[in-house]
This record gives structure tokens, sequence and C-alpha cells, in this order.
């Protein structure tokens, strides 16, 4: 996903739309999607712990601009 983002702010911006389903046991889980407004394009996530872990990595992409320290991952 590439967000609309002005490089010199670090500003990113999606629409959330959300919804709430049942799982295989009957149990709700909430589910989201988020659209970048420009080109409309979409990810979806299954439950909203994979939104926020996309968020978090789109987020700490980010912070990895040319004035910023690149810090390491644990995800390697």
């Amino acid at each position: 996903m590439h967000p609309q983002e002005d490089s010199d702010s670090g500003y990113l911006s999606y629409m959330l739309r959300m919804w709430c389903r049942r799982d295989h046991k009957g149990e709700p889980v909430w589910c989201a999607s988020l659209e970048e407004p420009g080109s409309r394009h979409t990810e979806s996530f299954g439950d909203i712990n994979a939104m926020f872990a996309f968020l978090q990595r789109r987020l700490a992409g980010e912070m990895r601009g040319p004035t910023a320290p690149a810090e390491q991952s644990d995800d390697h």
C-alpha cells in the first residue's frame, strides 16, 4: 500500500472501515479495512490486531526517513 503522504511532514492518510463477524466458534471478531483516499487502494484485515501490526510497520517505516536513525527490529 502506498498511502497518501507528504514527505516533509510525515503525513499518512487512510479511511478506516470496521465490521463485526463471527468466527468458527461463534465468537465476535472485529475486522477492518484501510483505504488510501487518493488511489482507493484497500488493505483488508481479518482482525484488528492485524490492522494494528500493519500500521505499526508503516509508522516504523516512516520514522526511518533520511533524518531519523533506523531502529533494530525484532522481526528478523
